[in-house]
This record gives C-alpha cells, sequence and structure tokens, in this order.
C-alpha cells in the first residue's frame, strides 16, 4: 500500500510506538511491539529496491521467530526461534520483556507445540536429515514448564516403540493431555490420558474396536466416535457409542478410495458433527443423527472446495479433524476455515464478524487476516497476502489497539515480491484445473520465460500465500504456473478420484494443457519453458520431458520418482514400515498394481525412457531420503547418462526429502538459477 487510507485509520485507535523488547530478542533479530505505522498515516514501505537484488541466502533464511502462541491466560507468550542451525522453543513475557530460551536441541527442530495450561508446554521433535516419520525415529514427544523448569521426555525421538502422538489439552487440567499410543501396534491407536510429569497414562479408549486412525471425544472427554479401517484394509469405518460404558457400534462403512463420512467433533450440547461428499462433490459438515445413523442437517459447503480440517488454533501440534472453529471457553462453534482459491474465514458469532471486517480494512488491502482469541478481548492476527510473508499483530478490543508483534521475514519487502494470481483452465478432456500464475513484477505479461512448477502428493495440493521458490523464480524474471491437476486435493471426489491410475496420462496432460493455454495467450514464449518440482512434482517433470519433448527446454527434478514400479518395491519405505499392506493397497488403487498393471507402470516409469528426453535435466536429491529413496535419482542419472542426454547432478548426502539446512537451500537455488539461466536465458 502507498499509504493507509483515512476509512482504514478510522476503524482502530493504534497505540504509540513502544520501544523494541531486550537485548535477548535482538539476538533473534525481531523487534516485538512496534506501533502499526497506520496511526500517521505514514507510508507503510518506502521505495524498496528491486527483488532481483535479493540474494539465494535471502530467500533461505529461516524465519527469525514462527508460530507465537499466547497462553491460555494471556500472559506468556510462546514461539519457535532458530539456535544454533535448530529451531527452538523460546518464551517471552510481553509485559517484562524478557525471553526465556527453553530448548536447546542440536539434533532435532521443535516442529510444533502447544499450551496445556498456564505453566506447561508439549513439544514434538522432528529429525528431518532422517526423513520425517521415517520407522518413528526422530520424532519425539516432550513437555517443560514456561519457565524452561521440570522438563521430561514423554517418548524419546530415537525410541520407536515409545512414540505418543498427541491430540489435544484436556480443558481444566494443568498436567494432562490426550495422546495417541501404539500399545497394541500401529495398526490401531489407543487414545491415552497422559501424565506430561510423571510420563505415567491411562488408556481411556476402552473396548478399542480395532484398527483406529483417531478418536473424537465429548465434553466429559470420553470417546464415542472413532474412525478406522477394516481388518482387509479394503473399507473406512465410522464407530460412534451411546456413553462411555456402551458397546460400540458401526455408522459407516466406505470403500477406501470412495465417498464416505466421517466424525469430526461433538458440540457441548452432545451434537456430533460429520465431514460428507456422500451427497455433494465437495465435503460439506452436517450433523450427524446418531440415532438413525445417518446424516442429518447440512450445515456448511462450499461449492468449489472441499470443507477441509485443519490444525487447531491454539496449537501447532495434532493431527487435524475439523474446519470449525471453537470458542476457547464455551466450546461452541464460531467459525469456519475454508481453504478455496485464497483462505477465507466465516464467522457465526456476530462480534468477531465485526472485528474481521475491522481488521480487513485497517490491514494491508487484499491480505489474508486470521484471527486467534486470547481471552475474550485481546486476538492474535496473522496477515499474510502472496506477496507478504505475514506479520503477527495483537489487537486489544478494550484499548482499541492494534500493535505488531513479530515480523518473521523482515527483510522480505511485500512491494519488492510478484502477486500470485488464481487461474482456471480446461483440461482437453474438459475438466476444470484450478492453478495459480505468478508474473515477475515489472514485466509486461507477453512472451516470458516460465517455470513450470508442480507440486509433490500428488495428494497435496498448491495454495495461496508467500512461496519462497516461486518469487525467488519471479523475483529472476520467470513467470511461474502452479497447476492443481487432477488428483490434487481439495477440489471434491471427482477432481481427486480423476488422478487414478493417471501417473504419466491425465494428469501430466492437465499440466501441459495449462502451459498450452497460457502460450495461446501470448503470456508465455513457447521457446523458454521449463518444468520442475519435488517427488511427485520430479515425476512430473521427467515425465513431461519423456512425454512432450518438444515443449520443454530444461526440467529440474527434485526428490523425485523416476521408476514407478521401483515405488512399490523400494518407494514410500517410512510408510511401509507402518503399514506395508495399507501401502501397498494405496499403491495399486491410485498408481496402478505392479503385478496385474505392470506394463502400464513400465511406459511411465521415464527412468527406462530417457532415450526420449531432448531437454538438459538438474537432478537435486538427499542422500537420506527415505519416501523417495536416491536410487530413483542415481537409476534415471544412469539411463540419461547411458542415453548421452545432458544432465547436472546435485546431492545432499545429509538431506532428506527435502532440505533443511538453510546453506543447502542457498546451494540449491543457486543451482537452480544458473540453471535456468543456463537454458531459457536470464
Amino acid at each position: 500500500l502507498p499509504h493507509c487510507a483515512n476509512e482504514r485509520r478510522a476503524q482502530l485507535a493504534v497505540s504509540e510506538r513502544e520501544p523494541a523488547m531486550t537485548t535477548a530478542l535482538q539476538r533473534a533479530r525481531i523487534t516485538l511491539v512496534v506501533a502499526l505505522a497506520c496511526a500517521a498515516g505514514l507510508p507503510i514501505h518506502a521505495q524498496a529496491p528491486s527483488a532481483s537484488n535479493l540474494s539465494a541466502e535471502d530467500f533461505a533464511r529461516r524465519p527469525t521467530l514462527r508460530s507465537p502462541i499466547f497462553s491460555p491466560d494471556g500472559k506468556k507468550v510462546a514461539a519457535l526461534a532458530e539456535y544454533k542451525g535448530r529451531m527452538n522453543l523460546v518464551v517471552s513475557d510481553p509485559d517484562s520483556g524478557t525471553v526465556r530460551q527453553i530448548t536447546v536441541f542440536q539434533r532435532f527442530d521443535v516442529s510444533g507445540f502447544a499450551w496445556i495450561s498456564n505453566k506447561r508446554i508439549v513439544l514434538q521433535t522432528t529429525d528431518y536429515q532422517r526423513g520425517r516419520g521415517e520407522d518413528g525415529r526422530g520424532e519425539g514427544l516432550y513437555a517443560v514448564d514456561a519457565d524452561g523448569s521440570d522438563s521430561r521426555t514423554l517418548s524419546p525421538a530415537e525410541d520407536f516403540k515409545r512414540v505418543y502422538f498427541y491430540q489435544e489439552r484436556i480443558a481444566g487440567s494443568d498436567d494432562d493431555v490426550l495422546a495417541l499410543s501404539p500399545i497394541k501396534g500401529f495398526d490401531s491407536l489407543d487414545l491415552v490420558r497422559l501424565n506430561t510429569r510423571t510420563g505415567q497414562y491411562k488408556v481411556v479408549s476402552t473396548d478399542n474396536p480395532g484398527y483406529i486412525h483417531y478418536w473424537v471425544v465429548d465434553k466429559d472427554v470420553v470417546p464415542r466416535a472413532a474412525f478406522g479401517r477394516s481388518a482387509d484394509r479394503k473399507e473406512l469405518i465410522f464407530w460412534y457409542r451411546d456413553t462411555a460404558t456402551s458397546k460400540w457400534r458401526e455408522l459407516g462403512r466406505f470403500p477406501f478410495f470412495g465417498r464416505g463420512t466421517q466424525p469430526i467433533q461433538f458440540g457441548p450440547d452432545g451434537t456430533l458433527y460429520a465431514l460428507s461428499n456422500l451427497e455433494t462433490d465437495t465435503a460439506a459438515v452436517y450433523k450427524f443423527d446418531t440415532a438413525a445413523g445417518k446424516l442429518g442437517e447440512r450445515l456448511l459447503r462450499h461449492p468449489l472446495v472441499d470443507l477441509t480440517p485443519v490444525v487447531n488454533e491454539e496449537n501447532t501440534l495434532g493431527t487435524a479433524r475439523s474446519p470449525l472453529i471453537l470458542d476457547r471457553q464455551s466450546a461452541e462453534i464460531i467459525g469456519l476455515t475454508v481453504d478455496a482459491d485464497k483462505p477465507e474465514t466465516y464467522w457465526f458469532d456476530e462480534r468477531r464478524a465485526r472485528l474481521q471486517k475491522s481488521l480487513d480494512v485497517a490491514l494491508p488491502s487484499g491480505n489474508v487476516n486470521q484471527i486467534r482469541s486470547v481471552g475474550d478481548k485481546r486476538h492474535v492476527v496473522l496477515s499474510y497476502a502472496d506477496r507478504d510473508p505475514g506479520t503477527y499483530f495483537l489487537y486489544d478490543e478494550d484499548k482499541r489497539t492494534l500493535k505488531e508483534l513479530l515480523r518473521p521475514r523482515p527483510w522480505i519487502k511485500p512491494e519488492q515480491m510478484s502477486a500470485m494470481q488464481t487461474l482456471r483452465y480446461k483440461a482437453r478432456d474438459g475438466l476444470e484445473i484450478p492453478a495459480y500464475l505468478t508474473l515477475p513484477l515489472g514485466k509486461e505479461p507477453k512472451k516470458l520465460a516460465l517455470v513450470a512448477w508442480i507440486h509433490g502428493g500428488p495428494q497435496a495440493r498448491d495454495e495461496w500465500g508467500w512461496d519462497g521458490e516461486v518469487q525467488f523464480f519471479a523475483s529472476r524474471g520467470y513467470a511461474v504456473l502452479q497447476p492443481n491437476y487432477r488428483g490434487s486435493t481439495g477440489f471434491g471426489h471427482k477432481h481427486l478420484m480423476a488422478g487414478a491410475k493417471q501417473w504419466g496420462q491425465a494428469m501430466q496432460d492437465d499440466i501441459t494443457d495449462g502451459i498450452r493455454h497460457l502460450i495461446a495467450q501470448g503470456i508465455v514464449d513457447p521457446n523458454r519453458v521449463c518444468i520442475g518440482g519435488a517427488s511427485y512434482g520430479g515425476y512430473a517433470t521427467m515425465a513431461g520431458l519423456v512425454k512432450e519433448p518438444g515443449l520443454f527446454k530444461c526440467g529440474i527434478n527434485v526428490v523425485g520418482v523416476t521408476d514407478l514400479v521401483w515405488m512399490h518395491e523400494i518407494g514410500y519405505s517410512d510408510f511401509q514400515i507402518y503399514d506395508p499392506k495399507g501401502s501397498d493397497l494405496f499403491l495399486d488403487a491410485m498408481m496402478g498394481s505392479k503385478s496385474s498393471e505392470r506394463a502400464m507402470l513400465e511406459a511411465n516409469s521415464p527412468r527406462l525412457h530417457a532415450a526420449r528426453i531432448k531437454a538438459p535435466v538438474l537432478i537435486i536429491h538427499g542422500g537420506n531420503d527415505q519416501r523417495v529413496p536416491i536410487k530413483h535419482a542415481e537409476g534415471m542419472r544412469d539411463a540419461l547418462k547411458a542415453a548421452g542426454k545432458p544432465h547436472e547432478w546435485l546431492v545432499f548426502p545429509e538431506e532428506g526429502h527435502g532440505w533443511n539446512k538453510a546453506e543447502n537451500v542457498a546451494t540449491y537455488l543457486k543451482a537452480m538459477e544458473a540453471f535456468l539461466a543456463k537454458h531459457l536465458g536470464p
């Protein structure tokens, strides 16, 4: 924004500028509690240099501080900050300005945490070098008081057999949490009440019907709904019981890859809410009629996207099950989050709806402003956009003040970044493909060089917001296309299942059709197109080079699959340790069977068709990758070499399925920058 419009400034009376916090926070290179510049009607940003002046290191740098969460009473703030190359936990007292270093892990990162009382915090570590979730090692659960005392290891990161997975805090309890535990094995997780001071637990999922993925508890902390699978892994089962002593009964069985219904939470009046796509293509929220065993009133639905679960606003841990927002005190449903073309929040509570409207006017136009209430009258607001990696503010309703709490990436200036446009185009069979297009700042949208950057999964999706890789490409002058090809999640059942067994086929055509759509509009130069991506995106890169050799001038394969038969035999190895039969069934259904459909898999395995590739390839992989073992990269490299095809090679021996160290991220970005400049021009 050039300045804050008068109507924006009229919405909120902003406090005077307050000093930065003490030297403890300066170590983290942040400034907390800075007044909003709009108070004086001054320009928010001075004229900034071009984004091309930002270095790879600027884009690779970790945020100085992230995920600030207030204690339930609002008196302390916990957050993650870098300490000796790892993300660790710090706790701040905003009133005194002090900051305390709580953890000093040097092998693991703290990947999530939650306040379980005003005094105690539970946190999870992840060893990204080994690969998240790889046979249970590298993920640990710990608890500690906010002053750093009375720490306890609840499940060691190195001990596979004692792992717990945090589910949620227990209202009214200072020390206990609900956690999932594989007491009987990972085939069926039990729900336990875990004391974070003693490490002792009590199983609360009595009379477990078996093969449960997650539990839903009522207001009395009694598990009365559950969601799991059948013994043969071919069906998903919705379980329910009326009381703590009632027998579990099935309320529904659904094909593993078909339409179905799943419980998400109980309301304070005992109403059970569920997500279902039985009646609609996109998943909607219903009241569930437990007596009749069927869907009741349909409450909420979005016409274009599924109502997908989100992580609870009070923590960065746990498995998300519900898109509904609950009041922290009453547990009443007060809002809904929707991940549409842009993230959206709908409030059913009139006071919060007015607050959202006021903040949307006061903060930069076009930003997504997510509100997390701290008590009744104070609210933390995360304001972010496609060009803005985000700023946290604290709004006090009584004082009517809006203060800047934290800017995790203060060196990234929004006016230097490029806008991300939503785009929808038709695939050759008529299916509508949602996508995002980022055009380089300051360039006329004609005959641009393009990087088609393909998301992994493939059961995942690209989202609107600041993306470091995308902005890095745009800062170097390239347009970036991010298609949510068929098989991507969140756009309804039809869109998801249209990708079944279409690796290298219709899924690949969706990417090609998006590129040709931009060429037809004159936005993209047909002679300057590169394809790239990570994981499935790396596969799509190689498949695109094989299938459309005349379209691409280069390809960037990052931790990509290259042989679909190998996916069955060596790929997905971390999943296979937990549930090898389930992994095989998943791959059979979504990719293809290695026994009955082996010819199809081989026909769409880029490693076996290297001779068709014309464009040079940059292959980047992690030596410790447990999701897509490096054999995929080595096999593709050897096949290209045997066929006499140009290729470049970069391996990070200590990294897994992605890069954890900032210096490796910078090296990765520089390698791609040089590769693109060489083959597409600057």
